[in-house]
């Protein structure tokens, strides 16, 4: 009767232990994301460097992976005809909650893969980036899908805003992503949000978050603190190097006359 007690006590541990087991195999299958380098040094004669992000646990067929600075705001002029004629700077506009640095990297147009509203819930994708942009202006009868169209241009240009397919690369039989991107020397300086994000039948099962940070070291470093700490010794030091460099293509000019 012992002996029977025992096994009935066994058999009701059963749901237990196969309820532990789920968890333990659901916790071992999150989705991760490392960023390499985590810091990004920034000296004489850096032009931008290689990024790789990379994770494993993923369970669903796409991603999509964003880069940002947190929002801002940034001042821009914009140009018009003075009197009808004239092109020149003709006041500012102030463009609020827009990051300086957003790079999207997906394995489908994002459009693609999630609906406007949860690409707007989620603030994924440029779509849902100029929905949520203010811009203020002492321009009349402001058209803001056309100067938020320009301010897009304008930072794409400054490689500091992209949309990209291709990059991540997915290994289904080890649930394992990698993408490695060409981070462009015209960030500033700063610490980056890198956010990825799992994507199965047009919703997201999963999301795993890391920083990214580029800072000025050695030289630079010690440069950008004199001018905004030091300005005026910042200008003598510059005025300085001018006058050295204006004299050094001075001579190689006067040499190469002589001959």
């Amino acid at each position: 009767m012992t002996q029977l007690k025992r096994i009935f006590r066994y058999i009701k541990l059963v749901p237990v232990i196969f309820a532990l087991a789920m968890f333990i195999s659901g916790q071992a299958m999150a989705l991760t994301c490392k960023v390499t380098p985590g810091t990004i040094p920034i000296s004489l004669g850096y032009h931008g460097t290689k990024v790789t992000i990379s994770g494993d646990g993923l369970d669903a067929n796409d991603l999509i992976i964003q880069i940002h600075s947190p929002p801002g705001e940034e001042h821009l002029k914009y140009k018009g005809k003075a009197g009808g004629i004239f092109w020149m700077k003709l006041g500012t506009m102030t463009f609020e909650n827009v990051p300086g640095v957003y790079l999207v990297y997906s394995t489908q147009d994002t459009h693609k893969l999630l609906s406007p509203e949860t690409c707007k819930e989620l603030s994924i994708g440029f779509d849902a980036l100029k929905k949520k942009a203010v811009i203020k202006s002492d321009l009349k009868d402001l058209d803001r899908d056309r100067w938020l169209k320009e301010y897009m241009k304008f930072k794409e240009e400054e490689h500091v805003y992209l949309e990209k397919t291709g990059v991540i690369k997915i290994d289904p039989a080890s649930h394992a992503y990698t993408a490695e991107i060409d981070w462009p020397f015209e960030a500033p300086p700063g610490e980056y949000n890198v956010e990825v994000f799992a994507i199965q039948n047009g919703k997201v099962v999963d999301k795993a978050e890391a920083k990214l940070k580029d800072m000025r070291v050695g030289v630079e470093e010690l440069l950008s603190h004199m001018a905004f700490e030091k300005p005026a010794l910042y200008g003598i030091i510059a005025l300085v190097v001018a006058i050295v460099a204006g004299f050094g293509v001075g001579m190689v000019f006067k040499g190469g006359g002589g001959h």
